[in-house]
């Protein structure tokens, strides 16, 4: 697709049209606070890649809070994603697309160079001009581990196009260098449990600063994130530093209710030093040694999965763990879940297919330990067509992914001033003949209206799914724009609340239902919320 032919230069409100000097100076030219971007201009919208939002968190910088970037002089070239996060035991392949037994595997990634110098976002808009378009700030999945904002099913091309808002995804410190708590040892890294967190907030300090200049209104910047995405931005609603920064939010499958305490943080960190032989005295060492050598045995030493920590200055408490923050209590919030979240990891498996009855009451039995029985009486008789792995699916997804969201709608809906509204994404994907169901993950290329980028979890475009995206991407679009989500051909919205519990049942064909899976929710919360173990010393 051709470029620009001619480079834009915004500054002070301004755009000066300048004569382009060959294909290097082609493009629109933003001047951020930091320095002037070059970016590329497709299909009617302008992109900028990698831009710092950060500096380095190398050296001196890991494990410390987010510094501004160095300006630069010149026109940065942003025409290219940028490195991910160190992320697993050290630089990836591109894992395989199929399982040893032919099955499509959901969430395989792509190898992407690895570095500490990593806080960069991604900026789509439309036009660089003065209209202030709400802002979609989205945070990428993979727990608090994995992943980075340059995944092909975040491409915010089409939804920026045609929902004339300004879209921004982030890279941030995961895994150990973004949640390790080292302020047992020393007060230096008294925050130290959640930079990672800090980072999304200095990129939202970043967009505050800057978006005006890419077309986008600073105070209309709506967080969201799926899974893990979902998890940090449960924590930017939750960590203080974020306060006044977005105007709203969406949790895709990923409610936090709870994450690490002091005690169990402190006890992953002891185990970090040890690998490293590092005496808890010289904790300052983590800062000179190879990255690699803590990549390493980092995943050892988490015995799990690195997370914030509760209790230190920038997260006082956890996040949703009995109350609201006050500090993001009056803020309008989106909250749901897949039908069936787990078949997007089970059903990789092809053996899922084939289980039998006995199969199905240990797998169920692993759901919750000794309600195994219980569990499949309830789903044969609530679901007396579904297959046993359908069952599995749903019983596993009812018990964390969707429990956890209905207590974060619930207690969102009776303690804050703003309105909750809640959704289940029913959609079943076609892939691999429909045996994923609705899968983890199922919602974004509709989210992002990048049907065309996501065939692996969404397969083939299709005029019907094509309508759903162009619904769905209109929803998570007005609700950036004024707090409510609306979308032609999608019923008014009814905010949640625990009388009735109303949920938008996203589909072909979308309804409003109260309380669905009702039985379920009160069953699986008779339980308590499985995040409960988060915290204990281990």
């Amino acid at each position: 697709m051709a470029e620009f032919s001619r480079r834009l230069v915004l500054a002070s409100g301004a755009v000066l049209l300048l004569p382009a000097i060959g294909r290097a100076q082609t493009g629109p030219v933003v001047e951020t606070a930091h320095g002037r971007v070059r970016g590329i201009s497709r299909d009617g919208v302008h992109v900028f890649k990698a831009i710092p939002y950060g500096d380095t968190t190398a050296g001196a910088n890991r494990f410390m809070a987010p510094k501004p970037p160095k300006p630069w002089t010149g026109v940065k070239d942003c025409f290219e994603y940028g490195p991910q996060t160190p992320q697993g035991a050290g630089p990836e392949e591109q894992e395989p697309l199929r399982s040893p037994d032919g099955y499509t595997r959901l969430y395989a990634g792509r190898a992407e160079a690895q570095s500490e110098d990593c806080l960069i976002l991604n900026v789509w808009t439309p036009a660089l001009d003065n209209r202030k378009r709400p802002v979609m700030f989205w945070i990428h999945g993979g727990g608090f581990s994995t992943g980075s904002g340059s995944s092909p099913w975040y491409d915010g091309t089409n939804v920026a196009k045609k929902q004339d808002v300004v879209v921004v995804t982030i890279n941030h410190r995961l895994n150990v260098f973004g949640y390790a708590h080292l302020g047992a040892f020393s007060p230096k890294y008294a925050d130290s449990s959640n930079t990672g967190t800090l980072d999304c907030i200095h990129a939202l300090k970043w967009v505050k600063e800057n978006i005006g200049r890419f077309g986008g209104d600073p105070a209309r910047v709506m967080v969201h994130g799926q899974s893990g995405g979902g998890r940090k931005t449960s924590m930017v609603l939750s960590t203080t530093p974020a306060q006044g920064l977005y105007s709203s939010a969406v949790v895709q499958s990923g409610a936090q209710i709870r994450v690490d305490t002091p005690e169990s943080g402190e006890a992953k960190a002891r185990r970090l030093l040890a690998a490293l032989n590092i005496a808890p005295a010289d904790v300052d060492k983590l800062q000179q040694i190879p990255l690699l050598d803590i990549q390493k045995v980092q995943g050892a030493a988490a015995r799990g999965q690195w997370m914030p920590v509760a209790g230190s200055p920038s997260l006082p408490a956890h996040p949703a763990d009995g109350r609201v923050p006050a500090m993001s209590s009056n803020i309008p919030i989106m909250i749901g879940t897949c039908r069936t979240e787990q078949s997007g990891f089970m059903g990789a498996d092809g053996a899922m297919d084939r289980l039998t009855e006995a199969q199905l009451l240990t797998r169920l039995d692993n759901v919750q330990r000794g309600q195994g029985a219980n569990l499949l009486a309830m789903y044969r008789r609530l679901y007396p067509r579904s297959s046993n792995a359908e069952i599995v699916y749903m019983a596993a997804t009812d018990r964390g992914y969707f429990l956890d969201s209905t207590i974060m709608a619930s207690l969102r809906a009776e303690q804050s001033a703003a309105k909750t509204y809640y959704y289940s994404f029913d959609w079943e994907t076609p892939v691999d003949g429909g045996r994923f169901f609705a899968p983890h993950a199922v919602e974004i290329p509709f989210v992002f209206d990048s049907l065309a980028k996501g065939a692996t979890i969404a397969g083939p475009v299709t005029l019907a799914s094509q309508r759903l995206a162009d619904q769905v991407s209109a929803l998570w679009a007005n609700m950036a724009r004024n707090g409510v989500p609306t979308a032609p051909g999608v019923p008014a919205w009814t905010p949640y609340n625990t009388q009735n519990r109303p949920t938008m049942m996203i589909n072909t064909v979308s309804r409003i239902e109260n309380d669905p899976r009702g039985e379920q929710r009160k069953t699986m919360l008779a339980f308590g919320s499985q995040q409960n173990s988060n915290g204990r010393v281990a």
